[in-house]
Formats: structure tokens, sequence, C-alpha cells
């Protein structure tokens, strides 16, 4: 990843996400911690402050990182033990300014002494080889859950760096939970959720918001499932599940980093050029062959980096999708096995590329997701359910277009 974009305003980001896509509601404030934020709501941090634990070194300067390797990280991530955080699926990650890491993370299992047991999203922070859970005044999800029972499942994050404190922007899907299993779940909407972080402090809520209304269309699109800020840009990229498909369509959205929060600015590529008109936004990549729910793009070296399974979580490949825009045409690249289902019963999907950790080999760094649907194994072998590392090669880059290259510093995920 390259640098990030400077001179943008905490509440700029939610209120400028939120205009464009043309549904924010009313919002009412509440404390993070407290035990639901109010329907639609947006929160401001009061009262006694997250905190990081352990406590991890400064991280290492740059010039002195050393590359790593899958096998190396692989071993760090089954020695965590925390307990806050002892398995949890997704993990997007991003390189704060003041060189650590911050990752996010979707249900989360934590250790018998907290409650609940499972809560809908959490936090690391890493230093170098040492990892910092996230723990907020009440122990609860770094995103509390709405009054009404609704959860936040973090799908991707973006990183924009000012001087003196990070905003960092996790998109959400808004989740309903069933009773019957694991399965029974649904999409509501997607939601901002807006943290400060200081140098070597831990991530601060501000604010939470609603992207879209509640609706419970199966087929809707899940706007946030990847971002990336690029040169003068914003890109929200948002997934869809036609009838009778398993590969979910890509759409994208754009905003000038310089005035986000205006809505005349906010452009959807209709399929020939960008306009104003949600509805009219056209699919980047159709479902035949597309993504997963939740993905990542990425920039590197000029040029735009999709990293999914193949025809959705059930697929049994990576994939990497390459293109000289933000709105493609995107170029399949075929990369390793990751069959949803395994002869032990564990789940594999969500892959995510994490281009900003540098490996020894030279090749890009994904993690992808592991679960199983036996609670029970989840809560006795708790590394059944945390992300594993593996290493795919760079695919072949296409050169950027004049109009779509990044023409300023670039952002994170």
């Amino acid at each position: 990843m390259g640098a990030a974009v400077n001179s943008r305003d905490v509440a700029a980001v939610g209120a400028a996400v939120a205009i464009a896509l043309g549904t924010l509601t009313a919002c009412s404030t509440a404390t993070p911690g407290a035990p639901g934020l109010p329907n639609g709501s947006a929160a401001g941090q009061a009262g006694p402050a997250n905190t990081l634990t352990p406590s991890c070194p400064a991280p290492p300067d740059p010039a002195a990182r050393p590359p790593v390797t899958v096998a190396e990280l692989n071993t760090l991530v089954a020695r965590v033990d925390l307990p806050g955080w002892q398995s949890a699926d997704i993990g997007a990650s991003a390189r704060l300014t003041d060189g650590r890491l911050v990752w996010v993370f979707g249900d989360t299992v934590r250790e018998a002494g907290w409650r609940p047991l499972v809560v809908a999203n959490s936090i690391l922070v890493s230093s170098g080889r040492c990892a910092a859970q996230l723990v907020t005044p009440t122990r609860g999800p770094a995103i509390p859950d709405r009054a009404d029972g609704t959860v936040f499942w973090p799908m991707s994050l973006a990183v924009i760096r000012r001087p003196g404190a990070d905003v960092v922007v996790v998109l959400c899907a808004r989740i309903h939970r069933g009773t019957s299993d694991a399965f029974d779940f649904t999409y509501l909407g997607s939601s901002a959720a807006i943290f400060a972080v200081g140098t070597g402090a831990a991530p601060q809520l501000r604010e939470v918001m609603d992207l879209t209304s509640d609706a419970s269309d199966a087929h809707q699109v899940d706007w946030g499932a990847a971002s990336v800020i690029a040169g003068d840009w914003l890109y929200v990229y948002g997934t869809r599940l036609p009838p009778g498909s398993f590969g979910r369509a890509l759409y994208v959205a754009r905003a000038p980093v310089a005035d986000p929060q205006t809505r005349a600015g906010w452009r959807f590529w209709d399929g020939t050029r960008w306009q104003s008109d949600r509805a009219l936004a056209a699919p980047v990549i159709e479902a035949k062959g597309g993504v997963s729910q939740t993905l990542s793009v990425d920039v590197a070296d000029g040029h735009f980096l999709a990293v999914s399974k193949r025809d959705g979580d059930l697929g049994d490949f990576v994939f990497t999708w390459t293109a000289p825009s933000p709105v493609g045409p995107w170029t399949p690249h075929r990369g390793i096995a990751a069959p949803f289902e395994d002869s032990s019963g564990i789940l594999r999907y969500a892959p995510l590329a994490h281009p900003e950790i540098a490996l020894a080999s030279g090749r890009l760094l994904v993690s992808i997701s592991r679960n199983t649907s036996d609670f029970e194994r989840l809560l006795t072998d708790p590394t059944s359910g945390r992300p594993v590392f593996a290493e795919i090669p760079w695919p072949d880059r296409a050169a950027a277009t004049a109009d779509t290259a990044p023409s300023g510093p670039a952002g994170t995920r």
C-alpha cells in the first residue's frame, strides 16, 4: 500500500459515504460500550476509553522491517492466546502511520470467562511479532450491537493518515441473526464505523453510521465489501448475489477525496460512465465467475488488484483479478486451491490480500478465513477458526489508463 491521503475530517468521511448511498437517516447518539446503539445511529466516544492489551513495543523503523515468511506468520497466529480473541474470521488489515497494523475481524470467540462468549466483531493491533486486543470498557464488541440485536460484521477498512491521529473507517455488513444454525442470518444493509487512532494508542470509536436503510432483500448490493483510496478518489465496492447464482457481481462507486462530503461529487459506474444515480450502477465483474461476498481491492504500482474466491465463497480456488482502472476490465488469474470444506470439516472462505506485509519470497500474502459448523470443536480448538496465511504469485499487471490512474498519494484499504 502507498502513502495515505491527508486532510480529511472524521465526520466528513462517514457522512460522505452515507450521503452518497442516499439513505442516511437521522442519527441519535450513544456511548460505545452501552447495551446497544440506537437503530441507524451515530456514536460519540464518551466516558472510559478503549485500551489495548498486552502493551506491545513500538514497531521497527520501516527501513529495518524484515520480510517474513508464511510459515512464521502462521506460527504467530497459532500461538496467539488473548482472552478476548481466541478465534475469528475475516481479518482485513491496513498499516497505520506509526507502523503498526490494524486488523478487523468478524464473529469472535473469547475465553470462557468473558461474556458474551461470542461477539460479532473485534480488533487487533500488531507491532512486529506482538499482537494486542482492543478491549472496550464493558469488554463487548469493538462496534457495539444495535439496540434491536442487529450486529455489525466488518468487511473492509480504509485508513486516512492525518497529523496526530489516523482515521480508520471500517465498512460493515449489518446482520440480523437467526436461531437455527450458523448460516441463519440476514443481511440488512451497510454501515461505517469510524475510529480515531493516535500514535501508539488504542482505536477509539467515534461514530457508527448506517449507509443504507434496513432491507431484507437477499439480492441487494452489499456496499463496502471492499474499499480503497487511490489518488484523488475513494472507491467503495459492493457485491450482489443474483437469484440462482453462487458468484457475486461487483459494483463500484467513487467520491473525490478533496471534497467527499458533497453529494454532488459522488458517482456510480453504470457500465459506460460515472453518474450520480445509485440505482443505475452496473457490475464491473459479472456474477458468473464472480467474487465472494467480501473481498479485497488494493492499488499496487498504480494498478488495481482484487483478491477473492471465484464463483463465490463456495468456490474452491483463490483468484486474483487485475485491472488498469477501478472499473476494469478485470482479468482473472487462478491462484491456489482453497476448498470450501475439507475432509476434516474445516470451512475456508473470504480470502483477502495483505500487500502491506512484505514476504521474503517476494510473493503476495493472502489470508483465508477458516471455521467449522461444530461449535464445540471451535471451543475446544480455537485455532480451527483462525485465518490461515498463504502466498500466491503476483499477477501480471496491465498499464493503468491516464484518466483513472492515481494522480496523488494513494491510501490504504
